[in-house]
């Protein structure tokens, strides 16, 4: 298998993946392989073939002896013209000059007293300390532990900004991993320079090797039994990687008649099976050798899944071109994207908005916070409003009055409701505490702030209609809990409608345990209750001596009567259908009712949003839970294998939901094949109860590693060890049902995943759905779940088909605010807005493409800077900036300046900061002014107080336009806070 790799140069080769590593391991380092970002960690660890790899290196790379991995967006990345300027080399024993030394530092932006101290021969900079002898470098320590050589790389946030690029520095031949997907500004770049594309390039010629790519075998370990014993017999050097350990141990056991060996380093003897380490895919033979990897012998060899992580709540989603957005005076117009316009000579962002009739509107990036989105899709898209005809006011006008008359009418609603004589459950001092003491937990505050309303409710002589939405596993159990035994203790009965027999089971075991040794008595009515049980409690239920009872639909069919219901508790309301919701309105007319839910169907929340409902919500998680990571990605055989196995190597359980029981045992002898290491339990609808019963005691109790199940698993089982899930079609699924289905795991404090798979292609609303699943990871997100199933789908009707209309011309979020404001005009309430300071400085203030080139990304900063509330907030971005883009260019500096300004500004009450010809002008809403007279008088520039308009002017003279924000906000810390 020798080969002159000089030959390659220039050319493309058809390798498997594993083939394509052997041969780099034959290269001449230093080299450079570059990848597509989700196929790095296929290449980040070649130490079985005995490559040193470094992965996406920086300036602290440079000069080493290694195989270079970057990404092909980390290649394009800026990085130095001249490295070595940017990079001090420390070695132990070479003489460093105290003058240059010292000299240096300053340019690699480190201050002497502020980031390192000079000790007579020794020099401390964060953990870095050196000890000298004269200008020899005698002992070098990183974090106490002592070093032969340390790279030092520039301050963060202090260097300049880079204008080369990264893949022109790191020398040696080039590797290009999947060609095609290379941006093309990337081979211009390497004009001049050897290359291999490892894939189909039209560019380069295909070059033949002799390599046999191997078919995979899908799980089939007979087959590959039979291949290994065929090349064994031939005297091949057969080389099988494993990713898992888990995988090691369990080929090991069942190749054992191989006696296969286990070996650190390729290659293998003659003749004999080695199993070695590696998380390769594909399979070849070449010459004497037999490479396989574990990718091929369980899943499909080549399938690679792009995968899509949440961001979370902090960021609220990049505009795209094409989204529809809401101006509060112009109304629905389209976005196109962002343009730079440069007016009396400084460079600014403007959105560009289209409107009726290719109408245009230019707006300045920091009124972002004025628009709202629409929810309307390209394939239904809203109207648009038109420029300058008033037709948008005219529309919220009729709007208005609409919704006058529909708080008129909700207010009513509501006053019904507290006029209606109810039953007061006033607290009872003997007996609240003996159900706390049972609670091994501390309430978190929402939680208790949530169990304080819903008692509050229960004290008032009306009827109680409080919904309490929390994240699955926050605690709204435990509410629930308490509120009952606040009824129980008054002599009342108490029922608890869920809506699985799952649910029904493991609520009634939790109220059995809490209500030990107190004198309730508890039933639970589902498909699991033995007929004469069932007898027994509806008898009970009748006579009044069954206190609570726990149960699905069966609590609401006709023969079952109370002697006196005094709560009703629905756990997720929008699981039931319309018959159902009908029976609970007759059950709660002059009850007091308790909805519990994660996901609020929108309707209920919509009715709690504008007053109908009274809502608690538990956004607080649990202290140590963390957020579930999530990722969307076509199904892909190898990535359930290795989420699988990820989790069963740490200890862990998964649930993995196939919504089809037609198909359920295929996918079971599917899953078997393909990850043989895992213990697999079904659980489905139509198995007998006590069967699915059984499966999921099994799998609790740790009998099988994988449940594989439909979504009968939504709501209420609670696994601890159960930390992955994999939902195969999610795009089938609705966001209440993903959201619950997510929350099955992640219920302790170790991390947990889930997968939502889904075929290549998706409809718009299926793909708005899943991306808002992802993007809401943040814990305590159901709630902004419910609101953005508002935007996909719309909401229910809430009183009558004529705000339909209304809300199709405005949408549902003006709707729902024209709503409100008209409730608390009807209260009497006022409402404190945000002010809007005008900013209008000739200061070129933007975040230039060159700089954020994603056009996503810069929308998303600029809605992040125009949203925060704080000083605070203003700085963690600008961190998150510079660490993801390096330092801020001019532009983007003055932007970060006029977004402090603007924050100052509003906290002082100013309306406007204006620049005239020879004055910079900020205007407060009254006079008198409350200010340091001294203070102003000591500014280095000349300020002078206006009465009208109410204000001040600093005189421009000797200030460059840069300058001016930082003057501005001198001034303004003068003057007191509004």
């Amino acid at each position: 298998m020798e080969i002159l790799l000089e030959k390659l140069y220039g050319h493309r080769l058809a390798l498997p993946q594993v083939a394509a590593a052997l041969l780099l391991a034959r290269e001449d380092l230093p080299a450079l392989l570059l990848v597509p970002e989700d196929r790095l960690r296929r290449w980040r660890d070649l130490s079985a073939f005995g490559v040193p790899v470094y992965a996406n290196p920086g300036l602290e790379a440079m000069e080493e002896k290694a195989l270079f991995l970057l990404s092909y967006e980390e290649a394009l990345a800026p990085f130095p013209e001249d490295p070595s300027a940017w990079r001090m080399v420390l070695e132990v024993g070479r003489a460093y000059p105290r003058t240059e030394l010292l000299d240096r530092l300053l340019r690699l932006g480190y201050a002497r007293d502020e980031d390192y101290r000079v000790l007579g021969e020794v020099l401390e900079l964060g953990p870095l300390r050196l000890e000298f002898f004269g200008e020899e470098l005698e002992r070098l320590f990183w974090e106490g532990e002592p070093r032969r050589r340390h790279v030092l790389l520039p301050k963060p946030g202090k260097a300049e900004a880079f204008t080369s690029q990264k893949v022109l520095h790191f020398p040696g031949p080039v590797y290009l991993d999947t060609p095609a997907l290379a941006p093309r500004e990337l081979f211009s770049l390497l004009a001049g320079r050897p290359v291999v594309a490892l894939g189909a390039h039209g560019e380069f010629p295909l070059l033949e090797l002799g390599v046999r790519p191997l078919p995979p075998y899908r799980g089939s370990l007979k087959a590959l039994e039979r291949d290994l014993a065929r090349w064994l017999a031939e005297g091949k050097r057969v080389h099988l990687f494993v990713g898992h350990g888990r995988t090691l141990e369990y080929l090991r056991r069942r190749l054992a008649p191989l006696d296969p060996l286990v070996l650190e380093r390729f290659p293998g003897p003659k003749g004999r099976l080695a199993l070695l380490p590696g998380a390769f895919e594909g399979g070849a033979e070449w010459g004497e050798h037999v490479l396989l990897t574990e990718a091929l012998v369980f899943a499909t060899g080549g399938v690679r899944a792009r995968l899509r992580s949440g961001e979370g709540l902090s960021d609220p989603g990049a505009l795209s071109p094409g989204d529809f957005l809401i101006h509060p005076d112009h109304g629905i117009g389209q976005f196109l994207g962002l343009e730079t316009r440069e007016v009396l000579g400084a460079k600014r962002d403007y959105l560009v908005l289209r409107y009726r009739g290719e109408g245009r509107l230019y707006l300045p990036v920091e009124q972002l916070p004025l628009l709202k989105r629409h929810p309307g899709t390209t394939d239904d898209p809203p109207e648009l409003s038109s420029l300058g005809k008033n037709e948008w006011q005219r529309a919220k006008e009729r709007a208005r009055k609409d919704v006058e008359e529909l708080a008129a009418r909700l207010l009513v609603l509501q006053a019904k409701r507290k006029a209606t004589p109810g039953r007061a459950f006033p607290p009872l001092p003997e007996w609240d505490p003996l159900i706390e003491a049972g609670f091994p937990y501390t309430l978190t505050p929402d939680q208790r702030q949530a169990l304080e309303e819903v008692l509050r409710d229960l004290e008032a002589p009306h009827p109680m209609d409080r919904l309490v939405s929390g994240d699955v596993g926050f605690g709204k159990t435990e509410v629930a809990l308490r509120a009952a035994h606040r009824v129980v203790g008054h002599g009342a009965q108490v029922a608890f409608l869920v809506p699985t027999t799952l649910l029904a089971e493991q609520h009634g075991k939790t109220f059995k345990e809490r209500f030990q040794g107190l004198p309730v008595r508890i039933g639970v009515l589902s498909r699991f209750t033995p007929p004469k049980e069932e007898e027994a409690i509806l008898k009970g239920l009748k006579e009044g001596t069954v206190d609570i009872v726990i149960g699905t639909h069966r609590l609401l069919q006709p023969d079952v009567a109370f002697k006196d219901l005094g709560l009703l508790i629905v756990d997720e309301e929008h699981r039931f259908g319309v018959v159902q919701k009908e029976r609970i309105r007759e059950l709660k007319a002059e009850v007091d009712t308790l909805y519990l839910s994660a996901t609020p169907i929108p309707r209920t929340l919509y009715s709690a949003l504008v007053g109908l409902k009274d809502l608690s919500s538990i956004k607080t998680p649990p202290p140590g839970r963390k957020p579930i990571r999530t990722f969307l990605a076509p199904f892909d055989p190898l990535l359930v294998r290795e989420a699988v196995l990820f989790e069963l190597e740490r200890g862990g359980k998964v649930f993995y939901v196939h919504d089809r029981v037609a198909s359920i045992e295929g996918r079971r002898r599917y899953l078997e094949a393909l990850v043989p290491e895992a213990r697999i339990g079904v659980v489905h609808g139509q198995m007998p109860e006590g069967l699915i019963e059984e499966t999921m005691l099994l799998f609790a109790e740790g009998a099988y590693d994988l449940l594989l199940a439909t979504t009968i698993i939504e709501s209420g089982l609670d696994v601890g060890e159960a930390n992955t899930i994999l939902i195969e079609r999610a795009d089938r699924l609705g966001l209440a049902t993903l959201y619950q289905l997510r929350g099955r795991v992640g219920r302790r404090d170790q991390e947990a995943y889930a997968y939502l798979f889904h075929p290549p292609r998706l409809t718009e609303a299926a793909e708005k759905r899943l991306a808002a699943i992802a993007d809401l990871s943040d814990l305590g997100s159901g709630h902004l779940l419910a609101e953005k199933d508002m935007e996909i789908r719309g909401v229910g009707n809430l009183l009558g088909p004529e705000q339909h209309g209304h809300i199709r011309a405005l949408s549902l979020e003006v709707y729902t605010e024209l709503l409100e404001e008209a409730i608390r005009k009807l209260k009497g309430e006022v409402r404190e807005e945000r002010p809007h300071v005008t900013l209008d400085l000739a200061v070129s203030a933007r975040l230039p493409a060159e700089y954020v080139p994603s056009l996503e990304a810069r929308s998303r900063y600029y809605s992040r800077f125009a949203e925060a509330k704080s000083l605070a907030e203003l700085s963690r971005l600008v961190r998150e900036l510079k660490a993801r883009y390096g330092p801020l260019p001019e532009e983007a500096e003055n932007f970060v300046a006029l977004a402090r300004l603007r924050l100052v500004a509003e906290r002082k009450g100013v309306v406007s900061i204006t620049e005239g010809l020879t004055h910079l002008e900020v205007v407060f809403p009254r006079y008198p002014l409350d200010y340091d007279a001294r203070g102003l008088k000591g500014l280095p520039y000349r300020a002078e107080l206006t009465q009208y308009p109410p204000g001040f002017r600093l005189e421009k003279k000797g200030l460059r336009p840069r300058d001016y924000p930082e003057a501005l906000m001198e001034a303004l810390y003068l003057f007191a806070d509004r």
